[in-house]
């Protein structure tokens, strides 16, 4: 995650409960954006691309994958270069969307209802 998300490149400084949500909201993020590139071929993913992620060998051995490398941690290719602002709004109805339907989760809507937000 700390590859994908900066906010896990250091310790988190929030209580436990916020911290839940934090690392629930990034796994919903990160399985999302992956869902949706599922049509791209792996050779050509900028999120996640074929060798990014550690594989097992069928003899058992774990290569790892170029997560690991200080490279996969710069985040370079994953910026924000050429959205305008129509691009920008689209995207924002894009994740409201999955995350108001689909994507919900049970305490996203807890939540909402003890702070009595609507």
């Amino acid at each position: 995650m700390a590859s994908r998300f900066r906010i896990f490149r250091k310790p988190l400084v929030s209580s436990l409960e916020t911290s839940t949500f934090t690392i629930a909201a990034a796994v919903c993020l990160h399985n999302f954006i992956k869902s949706a590139k599922e049509e791209v071929p792996s050779c050509e993913r900028k999120y996640c691309p074929l060798d990014f992620v550690d594989k097992m060998s069928p003899d058992g051995y774990i290569n790892d994958g170029r997560w690991r490398t200080e490279e996969a941690l710069a985040i370079n290719r994953l910026n924000r270069t050429g959205i305008n602002s129509r691009q920008a709004e689209e995207t924002k109805r894009t994740l409201q969307n999955y995350f108001c339907h689909e994507g919900a989760t049970a305490w996203q809507d807890a939540h909402i209802a003890k702070n009595g937000k609507k």
